[in-house]
């Protein structure tokens, strides 16, 4: 039992983030042998970048000392890649905890959040834990696709953060730059906008925005990027935000001291440098995403074009019910109940002999 008594008050009631299920606990509730294919967590199915595992290897003799408070050499290899100065990037233990600690560091009780519906839930969870008013607008396009013009008009002076996924989790969908900027031109210069890019690496399309001409024009705007996906790095939670250096400095005021270890500024340096890796993970999603499509396009789905590694599948049915037949045929799905689309199912790419079996099982569940 939680100590109410103790609790703060906007913790009260609150349910937490639900992680999707690692395979050593679905082989244990259903007492599964054999290979499990995890398609729940849009992690790398080619494994980790081999510079990261060389350097992985490398830094564990470290690994009694404590690591650099500040991630100096980190920072600095973050910022020459984009052409910032060090102060104006955060070492994060994966984008996750920078979408943390905006809430801690910006956020008072009652200050409003924008955001879309249906969106990465750490937007909203992240302002109820603050005690914020987060504001969910509605999707377009069937509601799989943020509605820019509807954020835009939502805006007005007292909006503290605007929360963007660009791709989005879990739709896959994507705004377009025409969108982004007539946003941006609409936001008070007090606002600041988190434009969250962690599919940044699959994205194929020529109309994503440019986040980066308003950060170099001076606006309060955080770019966050994650080393989990296309680097294959989900288990030592690495990422990073850049912004103006007044933002990243409200970010290390709340930080937790050491947030970043050395095993993981160690791989994400190395993995930055492994474009080799980085190209074959690109080629293989967009190659796996066209088999998984073209396996299940003439069922009675939806499927919402994607830029990400994943797909969202609308199946008609409930969702439930398909996440625990698929659990017993050693397949694990996202269930996407809890994001208001209760007949949606979200699926990674996997491995192909994965993806063969989730296709054949898939239709088989649907038809049935």
């Amino acid at each position: 039992m939680l100590p109410k008594d103790l609790l703060r008050e906007q913790l009260c009631g609150f349910k937490p983030y639900v992680a999707g299920k690692p395979i050593e606990e679905v082989r244990r509730e259903y007492g599964l042998e054999g290979r499990i294919a995890k398609l729940a967590s849009n992690e790398n199915p080619l494994g980790t970048s081999p510079k990261a595992m060389e350097a992985i290897c490398e830094a564990v003799k470290g690994l009694y000392l404590y690591p650099d408070d500040n991630a100096f050499y980190f920072r600095n290899k973050i910022a020459a890649r984009y052409g910032v100065e060090w102060e104006q990037v955060y070492a994060a233990a994966g984008s996750v905890e920078a979408i943390e600690l905006c809430g801690q560091a910006f956020l008072n009780p009652g200050d409003t959040v924008l955001t879309s519906e249906r969106t990465f839930a750490m937007y909203q969870l992240t302002t109820m834990k603050a005690g914020g008013k987060c504001i969910q607008i509605p999707m377009i396009d069937g509601g799989y696709r943020y509605d820019m013009a509807g954020i835009t008009a939502a805006l007005n002076e007292k909006t503290k953060i605007v929360f963007l996924a660009n791709p989005t989790n879990p739709t896959g969908t994507w705004f377009r730059s025409d969108e982004f900027d007539a946003f941006m031109a609409k936001v008070h210069e007090n606002t600041l906008v988190v434009y969250d890019c962690a599919y940044d690496e699959f994205v194929t399309t020529d109309d994503m925005p440019d986040p980066w001409k308003y950060l170099r024009a001076g606006r309060r705007i955080l770019i966050l990027k994650t080393f989990s996906k296309a680097y294959g790095l989900a288990g030592i939670r690495g990422g990073y935000a850049i912004g103006p250096k007044e933002i990243i400095a409200g970010l290390m005021l709340v930080r937790v001291p050491f947030n970043m270890n050395v095993i993981a500024m160690a791989a994400c340096m190395a993995a930055l440098d492994d474009h080799e890796f980085v190209k074959k993970s690109f080629e293989f999603t967009k190659q796996e995403l066209n088999f998984l499509i073209d396996g299940i396009k003439d069922l009675p789905v939806i499927i919402p074009p994607t830029q990400t590694n994943f797909i969202l599948i609308d199946t008609q049915k409930d969702c439930k019910w398909l996440f625990e037949e698929l659990q017993k045929k050693s397949i694990i799905v996202r269930p996407m109940a809890g994001n208001g689309l209760p007949r949606a199912i979200r699926v990674n790419v996997g491995l192909h002999e994965d993806n063969v079996r989730f296709v054949e099982e898939f239709r088989k569940l649907i038809l049935s």
